[in-house]
């Protein structure tokens, strides 16, 4: 029992009735009806963007006329397009070149192969390249020179320019130099990501 006198919070009926302030729910969106809209208006953005990237410019790009080649006259023009009919080709108006002698390759000429990468085996391989191409192989080894970036092959006089680009163009190399220091005329040194 308690010592403190009585009041009328100590008063509790059996069945009591509700008291106080009671609000029904507010009718509120809810938030994924707000993200539905941002997932919505996000794929159409996607879809203008597709069509303005894929869409567009194929569409303008077969629509536009194509220029005619410079020399020729424009299909608005062509002696073909006229009522006449055509009594054969006409001439062009863009003269044919004349070859310039090109200095051919001295297969006979001695080629060191060498290797530049870790590769093993990879000399042995592109020396059975060369000779299969016709040159002469007199050396295989590891290269010791100047460190090269990429493939190269060296030559040593200015006459032989002609035999290492058609070495460089049998075995895939794309960088030809002159080295006047070379034991062998022509040296092809497999430089790193060689994939000849």
């Amino acid at each position: 029992m308690s010592n403190f006198l009585r009041d009328e919070f100590d008063d509790v009926t059996e069945a009591p009735r509700r008291q106080g302030v009671h609000r029904a729910k507010a009718n509120v969106e809810s938030p994924r009806r707000g993200i539905a809209w941002v997932i919505v208006a996000a794929a159409i953005a996607v879809v203008a963007v597709a069509a303005v990237l894929f869409i567009v410019p194929k569409y303008l790009s077969s629509t536009a006329a194509s220029p005619a080649p410079s020399g020729q006259p424009s299909s608005s023009t062509s002696p073909s397009s006229s009522a006449s009919p055509s009594t054969g080709p006409t001439p062009s108006s863009t003269p044919t070149p004349t070859p310039t002698p090109t200095p051919t390759a001295d297969r006979t000429l001695q080629v060191g192969v060498y290797n530049a990468t870790t590769t093993s085996g990879l000399g042995n391989r592109v020396a059975a390249t060369a000779r299969n191409a016709g040159w002469t192989v007199a050396a295989i080894g590891n290269w010791g020179g100047t460190p090269v970036s990429s493939s190269v092959v060296f030559y040593r006089d200015a006459s032989q320019k002609a035999s290492a680009q058609a070495l460089a163009a049998d075995l895939g190399i794309a960088t030809v130099q002159q080295a006047q220091q070379l034991g062998y005329p022509l040296a092809a040194v497999l430089g790193p990501g060689y994939a000849g």
